[in-house]
């Protein structure tokens, strides 16, 4: 009995941490955050702190790391993408994972965010991939390599742009812009726009 109110404290304790750095991350970036800080929002002492973290980039770390598992890539990607599947059902699954995640998948990705967040996600992202494909030369692997960082940077970047802008246009259309632009490029759908 004591023993399972011990970690239901400890658990909310942690939290409480990660909850106080999340809501100064929002404000400021990473180096202006303070142990201090953090300790002063969640109503902690420095000394409780270090029994959970050793500092705050550990925070973020743990943030990231529990935000988009390698496992929710794996299945939008083996199960949608690289099928015959319909593409704008796979860009709805891509968004229906920053909603699961929407406390901080678009602080992350945005401007005021991890620079390196989205190179993280790269990392658990290829490797799943390349795994899909068999005897690729390692010119090909280089080459998807550059196909999934290019894609990577336009389609995370984008949808967190939406959401930081407060899904200013309606899902179906934003999932029928990132579409567009998927299947035809950016030039042809510039030229909608041309009168």
């Amino acid at each position: 009995m004591i023993t399972n109110s011990l970690s239901a404290i400890t658990a909310q304790t942690r939290q409480n941490l990660i909850d106080a750095f999340w809501q100064l991350y929002c404000k400021k970036k990473i180096e202006k955050i303070s142990v201090k800080e953090v300790c002063e929002l969640a109503g902690y002492n420095r000394s409780t702190f270090y029994v959970y973290f050793k500092d705050v980039y550990e925070i973020l770390e743990e943030i990231e790391e529990k935000t988009i598992t390698a496992e929710e890539f794996r299945v939008i990607i083996l199960e949608q993408l690289l099928t015959d599947s319909d593409k704008k059902e796979t860009l709805k699954k891509v968004v229906q994972l920053f909603e699961k995640n929407i406390k901080y998948l678009p602080i992350l990705l945005s401007e005021n965010g991890d620079p390196f967040f989205r190179q993280k996600l790269l990392k658990k992202l290829v490797p799943t991939v390349i795994s899909a494909f068999h005897d690729l030369t390692s010119d090909e692997m280089v080459r998807i390599k550059y196909i999934m960082e290019y894609q990577s940077a336009a389609a995370l970047s984008t949808i967190a742009k939406w959401y930081l802008n407060g899904k200013d246009i309606p899902l179906e259309q934003f999932l029928e812009l990132l579409y567009s632009i998927t299947s035809n490029g950016i030039q042809k759908e510039l030229l909608n726009y041309v009168k």
